[in-house]
Formats: structure tokens, C-alpha cells, sequence
């Protein structure tokens, strides 16, 4: 009984070391290596300077709220692990997709080279695929319904 405490530490060292080893996931990399919120609060911004043309009576911060709440920083998560998956990217490809996100000066050097026009290709193809899924189409089209819904109820209630 005594040796067995004894051999479980050392089985337990290998355990943590190989667990320590292991590569991040793709979905690590995304969060570590996107800006993910900033992205969100952009079309955030955007979609809540377009709503707030349409929807006079509701102040722009209100739009931004509702938005918000039909449209989650988790959806936009979830949506670009599927875009940037290994299923779509291998590894040198998510890295040249990461270093273009941050420095522009090398995105546009990048996008004049051959291997730049087809990876930028891949991914607006990818892009108009999905937009193209009649489940998204179904999903964005519940969501922006909801908005839609939400602001009029707000503008109902400011008459």
C-alpha cells in the first residue's frame, strides 16, 4: 500500500508536463491573437449609426443597448471560430491572417503577393459562403427582427 503514493507522483509530473506541452487551440489563438471586442463594438457603432437613422425618436446609446442585447459579443465569438477553424485555415495561413490584423503596412505588402490574393480570396469566399447558409440568413434575420421590434416598442413609448 505504501508504494503506491509513490508511483502516483511521478505518473502525475507526466501528466502535468504533457499537459503543459500541448499547443494552444485554435479558438485560443482566435482570442489571443484577434480583437475580437473591438470588432464587436465597431459593428456595434455602425449598426447603431444606421438604426438611429431610421429610428429618430430612440437616442443612439439606447440603439447601441438593444443592439447589444440581440446581438452578443459570444455570437461574434462563436461565428469566427467557425471563419478561422482548422477545418478553413492551417496554421501558416491563421499566422499570416493574425500578423495582417496587426500591422496594415504589411497587410497591403502581403495582399499584392500571389499567396496574399488567394488567401484573401479563401477567406471572402468563405465569408459569402456563410452569409449564403440559409441558417444564418434565418438567424440574422430572427435577430434583426428583435432589434427592429425592440426599437419601435422604445419609440412607441417615447410618443
Amino acid at each position: 500500500m505504501l508504494r503506491s503514493p509513490r508511483l502516483l507522483l511521478p505518473l502525475l509530473l507526466c501528466v502535468a508536463l504533457a499537459a503543459c506541452d500541448q499547443k494552444p487551440s485554435r479558438e485560443d489563438k482566435i482570442l489571443a491573437n484577434l480583437p475580437l471586442q473591438e470588432a464587436y463594438e465597431h459593428n456595434i457603432d455602425r449598426m447603431a449609426q444606421l438604426l438611429a437613422m431610421t429610428h429618430r425618436q430612440v437616442p443612439e446609446a439606447r440603439i447601441k443597448e438593444v443592439l447589444r442585447q440581440h446581438l452578443t459579443v459570444e455570437d461574434q465569438r462563436q461565428d469566427l471560430f467557425k471563419l478561422y477553424s482548422e477545418e478553413h485555415f492551417s496554421d501558416a495561413e491563421f499566422d499570416l491572417i493574425v500578423a495582417a490584423t496587426h500591422d496594415p503596412a504589411k497587410a497591403r505588402a502581403f495582399g499584392e503577393t500571389e499567396q496574399g490574393k488567394r488567401l484573401s480570396e479563401k477567406l471572402t469566399g468563405l465569408m459569402r459562403e456563410s452569409a449564403r447558409d440559409p441558417k444564418v440568413q434565418a438567424l440574422a434575420k430572427q435577430r434583426m427582427q428583435e432589434v427592429e421590434d425592440a426599437l419601435g416598442e422604445l419609440e412607441e413609448s417615447a410618443r
